[in-house]
């Protein structure tokens, strides 16, 4: 598959109207690739993240950005399929398996998550994970399923 972005979105305020997240609980803030199979979110960690301690992003906060890849994944795929206006769908994470965390990444790292869809069946996702630094550094990995509870 090819990247269907013309380019990076980086606009944090259209990024948000994609997931169901809202702030101070938000991230990612960057879209750098969507295919139907696979996204790739951006995140700059800054001090102000309610998801660090002590310099660091916490294994929560690297969870949930995993999980939040996902749904940008569907909220952009929603948002040019079906139009500007529709309500990102809210779901949640059904099973964590083989969740490896490497590395804390501290404050100032951009992380570069990739979301590999293996399988979409109705409402259920499996899909692979892997949390990287700007170096390629693998930061955390994990497979992942997610239920979208709204329709």
């Amino acid at each position: 598959m090819d990247n269907q972005l013309e380019g990076n979105i980086t606009d944090v305020d259209f990024i948000k109207k994609l997931i169901p997240q809202k702030d101070p609980f938000v991230m990612i803030d960057k879209l750098l690739y969507f295919d139907k199979e696979k996204v790739v979110s951006g995140l700059k960690i800054t001090s102000d993240n309610i998801l660090t301690s002590d310099q660091y992003l916490t294994e929560g906060g690297l969870i949930e950005n995993m999980a939040q890849s996902i749904a940008l994944h569907r909220g952009y795929r929603g948002y040019i399929n079906r139009g500007k206006d529709e309500k990102p769908k809210t779901g949640f994470i059904g099973s964590i398996k083989h969740a490896t965390i490497n590395s804390l990444p501290k404050i100032g790292t951009e992380l570069i998550t990739t979301v590999e869809i293996v399988a979409e069946i109705m409402q259920v996702s499996l899909v692979k994970i892997e949390v990287n630094d700007p170096e390629g550094n693998l930061i955390a990995s994990s497979e992942m399923k997610t239920i979208i509870v709204d329709s």
